[in-house]
C-alpha cells in the first residue's frame, strides 16, 4: 500500500536534491531514496546505475525496515542475507550498504535513505551523523506530500 501517494511517481527536485548531496558528500556510487510497495522496490530518487523498481525480495532497503536504528552493512558479499543478491554478485557489484528507515503519513515506515558503494567500507560516526541528517531531510519531505 502507498501510503505517500509517491510511488510511480515522477522526478523531483526535493528529493534528488538530497540523494546529490548523498553521493557527493560520501563519495559513494549511489544515492537512493527508495518507497517499499507490496512487491516492490521504487527509487523515487537515486543517483548511479540502478534500476527504478527491484523486486522486494532483492530489496536491501527492505531489510532496513526491520532495523528502525537503520542498518549498516560493511560488506554486503560478506554477510549471508546479502551475499547472493543479484545486485552484490552481479551489476553494479554492490558491496557496501547503509540506510535509514523513512516514516510515511501515520508513522509507517515507507521506506529508506541509503548509499551504496562498490568498495567495502566502514561508516564512522560523523558519517552516520550526516546520513541521519539526510534521511530526516527526505522524511520531511516525505510527508510534506505531493
Amino acid at each position: 500500500m502507498d501510503r505517500t501517494r509517491l510511488l510511480d511517481s515522477g522526478d523531483e527536485e526535493r528529493f534528488d536534491r538530497l540523494t546529490r548531496l548523498a553521493q557527493q558528500s560520501f563519495g559513494v556510487l549511489s544515492a537512493v531514496i527508495s518507497l517499499i510497495g507490496d512487491d516492490r522496490q521504487f527509487l523515487k530518487s537515486f543517483v548511479g546505475p540502478l534500476p527504478r523498481n527491484v523486486a522486494r525480495e532483492f530489496s536491501v532497503c527492505d531489510t532496513t525496515l526491520q532495523a528502525e536504528g537503520g542498518l549498516v552493512v560493511p560488506d554486503l558479499g560478506s554477510d549471508a542475507r546479502f551475499r547472493d543478491n543479484p545486485f552484490v554478485v552481479g551489476p553494479p557489484f554492490v558491496r557496501f550498504y547503509a540506510g535509514l528507515p523513512l516514516r510515511g503519513p501515520g508513522g509507517w515506515f515507507v521506506g529508506s535513505m541509503c548509499i551504496l558503494d562498490t568498495e567495502p567500507r566502514i561508516l564512522g560516526l560523523e558519517d552516520r551523523t550526516l546520513l541521519q541528517c539526510l534521511a530526516q531531510e527526505a522524511e520531511l519531505e516525505l510527508n510534506r506530500g505531493t
